[in-house]
Parts: C-alpha cells; structure tokens; sequence
C-alpha cells in the first residue's frame, strides 16, 4: 500500500467525483443562473433558490463573474443615471430621417 500525497489524491477524487455529480444536478444549469441573477437584482428569491445558486457558484467559476459583471453594471448605471440618458438622446438627434427609418424597417421585418 503506497502512503503520501499521490494515494491521498487519488482517495480524494473518488470522494469529489460523487459530490461534484451531485452538485451538478441540483443546482440550476448556467443558462437558468443568468436569468435567475437578473431575477435577484429586481426581487428577493426564495431561500431554495438561493441556495442551490451558492451551490453552483461553488462548482462554476463563470456564473460568478457573470454575477459580479452584473453587479458592476448595476452600480456604474445608478451612479452615472444621467449620463446614459444624455448620450441615448444625443445618439437619437443625430441620426438623419432616412436612418431612423431604415431602423423602423428593420424593426418591423423582425
């Protein structure tokens, strides 16, 4: 029997392999997670959900970056409001009649 960190890793992977399939299926799947975090940012969720939400974060590093561009994007709108209402309609007055309804139509046909 071989002793040290090469057998312990190997003990451990058999112990992680279980849990982390475990993990996999109770929590939500990352498309589920992005609406569900857009869902947080308007309105408490109910504990379940939230738990199974910390669950996946401990298993997807992605989701959670996801979660703190969201955050960022939140805090940058609320501390500037006014400079994404002046520039929109800057963008707005700018564009020539026949733009605005080359946009319409392309609008329209989707």
């Amino acid at each position: 029997m071989q002793i040290g960190p090469r057998q312990d890793m190997k003990r451990l992977r058999l112990w992680i392999s279980p849990i982390a399939g475990w993990l996999i299926r109770i929590t939500p799947t990352c498309k589920d997670m992005t609406e569900l975090l857009s869902h947080a940012m308007d309105r408490p969720l109910p504990l379940g959900i939230r738990l199974r939400m910390r669950l996946h974060f401990l298993i997807c590093k992605w989701c959670e970056r996801y979660k703190q561009q969201l955050l960022f994007l939140r805090q940058a709108v609320r501390r500037r409001p006014e400079m994404l209402h002046s520039q929109t309609d800057n963008v707005a007055h700018q564009l020539s009649s026949d733009a605005k309804d080359r946009l319409k139509q392309a609008l329209l046909q989707k």
